[in-house]
């Protein structure tokens, strides 16, 4: 066949229609638009703009990115994406306060074979909300079509948070001091963390949705979004001086406390003290890992430690219980012993 006999292929015949991603753009956007007199230039531009507030002394940027991992097939499976928006937000969120910082602003991107106009516009919405909680602003993303990169109705998330915090105010690991002790601001569950290790039990059979555990789903159980935790950091520090915050992430409890400790420090965790949820002792039940495995793939009920110096417990706890935040004291700081930065103790 001759060049002029092929036929044309442009680019919505190769798969990408910027007619969908403009209507599900449109769609989402007079919902996004929040009311921040800093917001020059937002949804919609080639780039997002953001004035510095003035009354902020040597004001430092913040930033953090992220995404959910495999929560997303759990998302798909149950065909439920509500909530993985707030997954997204709160997975960076909450890392760029553990500075001390005030989020400013998110950006998102989301890319998928086909934009899917009723799954992708839950996705945003709840990415929305999620930030409307945080009290900042959806300023700008990208939704990209990509056939041939994924799969169906697969998509992939990221996403960016950019915040600001005043030099004197930033939190920094060098207050920390032995005796100070450790607070664990509950999780809403597993957050979105380990998920890949629940989609190799249910691929196995051994995790299975529908069934009961407790009061609840196992579907339920793994498709709660992350908790934010802007607005109790944010009560927290108008009350007490806090000496350190860990995001308890990948590599749970172990790994993420000892990030910000000084090198002189270990973490002395009680785990009579931490009580860790049901769930998480089925999930190693099912999966037949032991203690130290099962601390450095999930939260075990812990979203967010808090380092504090003990003279401020009393305000700490009035704060949280008016806030309705449930926490435990979950151990303190001490000198490290050996080469070990966290210790646990029954």
């Amino acid at each position: 066949m001759s060049s002029k006999q092929k036929k044309k292929i442009n680019y919505q015949g190769a798969g990408v229609s910027i007619h969908r991603a403009d209507k599900l753009i449109d769609s989402i956007k007079s919902t996004a638009e929040k009311k921040d007199r800093n917001v020059i230039s937002g949804i919609g531009g080639f780039s997002s703009l953001y004035k510095i507030d003035k009354n902020i002394i040597d004001p430092v940027i913040v930033s953090g990115t992220d995404g959910v991992g495999t929560k997303l097939k759990i998302a798909k499976v149950l065909n439920n994406h509500r909530y993985i928006g707030q997954d997204l937000v709160a997975m960076c969120v909450n890392d760029v306060i553990t500075s001390g910082a005030k989020p400013l602003f998110f950006l998102d991107y989301l890319a998928t074979s086909k934009i899917n106009h009723i799954v992708h516009s839950d996705v945003l919405r709840g990415i929305i909300n999620a930030c409307k909680k945080c009290n900042m602003t959806l300023i700008g993303g990208e939704t990209a079509e990509m056939p041939g990169m994924y799969n169906g109705k697969d998509y992939d998330l990221a996403g960016f948070c950019v915040g600001i915090v005043s030099q004197k105010e930033i939190i920094q690991n060098k207050l920390i001091k032995e005796g100070d002790i450790i607070l664990g601001l509950s999780s809403s569950g597993l957050h979105s963390n380990g998920y890949s290790l629940i989609n190799k039990l249910i691929e196995k059979r051994r995790l299975k949705l529908k069934n009961v555990f407790g009061s609840m789903s196992i579907s339920k159980y793994l498709i709660r979004p992350t908790k934010l935790y802007v607005g109790i950091i944010s009560e927290l520090l108008k009350k007490i001086n806090i000496n350190g915050l860990a995001h308890i992430t990948g590599g749970g409890i172990t790994d993420n406390i000892p990030r910000i400790l000084p090198d002189k420090f270990s973490a002395c965790v009680n785990l009579n003290s931490l009580k860790i949820p049901k769930i998480f002792r089925y999930i190693q039940e099912l999966s037949k890992i032991n203690d130290k495995e099962l601390l450095k793939t999930f939260n075990c009920g812990i979203g967010m430690a808090v380092i504090i110096d003990k003279k401020y417990l009393s305000k700490a706890h009035s704060v949280l219980k008016q806030h309705k935040t449930s926490y435990k004291i979950i151990g303190q700081v001490v000198r490290k012993p050996s080469d070990s930065k966290i210790i646990y103790v029954d």
